[in-house]
């Protein structure tokens, strides 16, 4: 099953119907997704030998009708888009220095079913030496809060074992993947973690924690887990790297 195909599957079982009631004009997902893939080609640019990079934030600008019937399902498309052009750049041996967004924006200069694509190269935030190390962007992004401003306070052992000062990381998008991987959109630079090591979802009101098959694990409060929500003050920990979940108020 190609890319694509795997992105039309998994849309499927998501909206029971809702989704095609609101992409009743012309405007389709697997258009965009389509979209998506030839921007990534068509930006690809050979770095070193070996290592093509390609775009890893992109915006689809669409007309306000498409953009209100969206509203809904933006942030669950988002995140499959996104799933779609990681899935792309392994398949294609391309390589990103951040995690990928995908976001969409209002334009009034386009008609129902019409959309455009912009993209552009912005480096994630890394924990590194006690340090969490955020990239200054040209490109501005939207940071939605949620309530009770979920965020996760890092801290990272040093050679001797010792924990390091803890740095604020803000929860501020619907899926943070946590890992080692330049794509990711919280990178820890720890030999524990795994390329891709766990996920953070936020869910209405709930922030759950999913190990990706992690080969190390995911520990919360010292007990390996799959899949878990998160209450203010629970303690995550992957390899040689510590996060503490904070969230304001009852929730």
């Amino acid at each position: 099953m190609g890319v694509l195909q795997r992105f039309e599957h998994r849309l499927q079982g998501m909206y029971d119907g809702g989704f095609a009631r609101a992409f009743k004009s012309d405007l389709q997902p697997t258009e965009v997704a389509g979209a998506v893939q030839r921007e990534m080609d068509d930006r690809a640019a050979i770095v070193a030998q070996g290592r093509t990079l390609v775009p890893n934030d992109f915006v689809a600008e669409i007309s306000p009708a498409d953009y209100e019937r969206l509203d809904v399902y933006a942030d669950s498309l988002s995140i499959e888009l996104a799933t779609l052009a990681r899935e792309y750049a392994r398949e294609q041996g391309y390589s990103f220095v951040g995690p990928v967004r995908i976001r969409f924006e209002s334009v009034p200069d386009l008609s129902v079913g019409t959309f455009r694509i912009r993209s552009g190269v912005i480096r994630g935030a890394t924990v590194e030496d006690g340090e969490i190390r955020r990239p200054v962007s040209d490109l501005p992004r939207p940071q939605e809060g949620f309530p009770g401003s979920p965020r996760l306070l890092v801290s990272t052992a040093d050679s001797a074992g010792n924990a390091t000062n803890q740095r604020t990381f803000p929860l501020t998008s619907p899926l943070t993947i946590l890992g080692r991987g330049t794509d990711c959109d919280l990178r820890l630079v720890d030999q524990g973690v795994s390329r891709h090591h766990a996920e953070i979802r936020v869910e209405d009101d709930e922030v759950v924690l999913v190990d990706l098959g992690s080969t190390n694990g995911t520990f919360v409060n010292g007990q390996p887990i799959r899949r878990v929500s998160l209450t203010d003050g629970t303690h995550v920990t992957l390899g040689r790297t510590t996060l503490v979940f904070r969230r304001d108020g009852a929730y």
